[in-house]
């Protein structure tokens, strides 16, 4: 019998779309480092526990199939993994670093490859087909809608929470360097004309975590990189162009004086 090529739905695992939509990491904030950040974690957990739960609802929907097309002999190896998969997202949820959650991520990501791979091969086992499984799937995550819903809201709160709160105390750091600068008698012009962009692209960022537009979001944390680096490079210029007179004036100091 010819099988019909298995393509499971978009995201049968949405834990393995993690890389691409938590914010990255920062600098150290207030002293607090990013990866132990309190808000930072908060976001990250808040995205895992929203994504495994849809994962979980994901692969009941799968399981369910399968044990159907299968008589109940062809569960027993998913049900194993999916066991894993949730264990390991409820692990997260007592983390307190960045990097244990990456960590836990990794794992996520792999049970969830190791699902699909399995589910594939049952499907075609036991003679299934990719469209009765799919509507399986799908009606498993439609029963959790609504849990799942309000995992979504609180992920996309404590996310916007956390990067503009990341980007204020950036922003705090670079008005403290102008002033610095500028209490020295540097010319500080340019480079407040960039945070003066920074600022506006700031206000661009919290309109599209409120509206949820992930294309937006990227672009914006793109154009503030740029702006950033822009900055960096600024400051940079001003410290060496001061540090020069600096020393010019020392070393004509003691001829002047003569």
């Amino acid at each position: 019998m010819k099988h019909t090529r298995i393509i499971l739905i978009g995201s049968l695992c949405t834990i393995c779309l993690i890389a691409a939509v938590m914010p990255a990491g920062a600098a150290p904030m207030n002293g607090t480092a990013w990866n132990t950040n309190p808000e930072h974690i908060a976001a990250m957990q808040a995205f895992v526990a929203y994504a495994g739960a849809k994962g979980q609802a994901q692969m009941d929907g799968a399981i369910s199939y399968i044990g159907t097309i299968s008589n109940g002999d062809g569960t027993s190896q998913l049900s194993s993994i999916e066991s894993q998969f949730s264990g390991t997202a409820m692990s997260v949820q007592l983390m307190t670093t960045g990097d244990q959650i990456r960590d836990a991520e990794t794992q996520l990501r792999a049970d969830c490859k190791d699902f699909m791979t399995t589910a594939k091969s049952s499907i075609r086992e036991y003679n299934g087909t990719a469209k009765a499984f799919a509507a399986s799937v799908n009606a498993s995550v439609m029963a959790q809608s609504g849990t799942l819903q309000t995992l979504e809201n609180t992920w996309w709160t404590d996310r916007q929470t956390a990067r503009m709160d990341e980007f204020a105390a950036n922003d705090q750091r670079r008005t403290g360097v102008l002033a610095n600068l500028t209490a020295k008698g540097v010319d500080v012009s340019q480079a407040q004309a960039i945070e003066n962009q920074i600022q506006q692209e700031g206000t661009a960022l919290n309109a599209a975590l409120t509206s949820r537009d992930e294309s937006a979001i990227k672009a914006a944390n793109r154009d503030l990189a740029t702006l950033n680096q822009q900055f960096v490079s600024t400051v940079k210029g001003y410290r060496a162009a001061h540090a020069h007179r600096a020393t010019a004036a020392t070393t004509l100091t003691p001829a002047a004086a003569v």
